[in-house]
């Protein structure tokens, strides 16, 4: 069942994690929440992604829902791009979170 239409996006999204919490159930099933997967220091890998920022072999900014991820490391490549996920392998050394400033 999508969100209401003219309810503000904040409040939808809020909704959605009140009943994915009440059906017991992953909020990123239900879709446009991100999934962040860190496989050791060799591996990372975004679902629902809203694109990459910036780029180079020592740093990754992807745009996200509700912020941005920066991650850090050295000898970065992008392995996968596709408007849903991407997977970046390298040596990551960090991983910062930044959310998004509210109006």
């Amino acid at each position: 069942m999508p969100p209401p239409k003219g309810a503000p996006k904040m409040r939808n999204r809020r909704w959605w994690y009140r009943v994915a919490e009440t059906l017991e159930i992953p909020p990123e099933v239900l879709g446009g929440v991100p999934r962040v997967e860190v496989v050791g220091a060799l591996q990372f890998r975004v679902e629902n992604h809203r694109g990459v920022v910036a780029f180079d072999s020592s740093r990754v900014l992807v745009n996200l829902p509700d912020g941005r991820l920066l991650v850090e490391g050295r000898d970065m490549v992008i392995g996968w791009l596709d408007p849903q996920e991407i997977v970046v392998t390298g040596r990551v050394t960090a991983v910062h979170w930044v959310e998004a400033r509210r109006r």
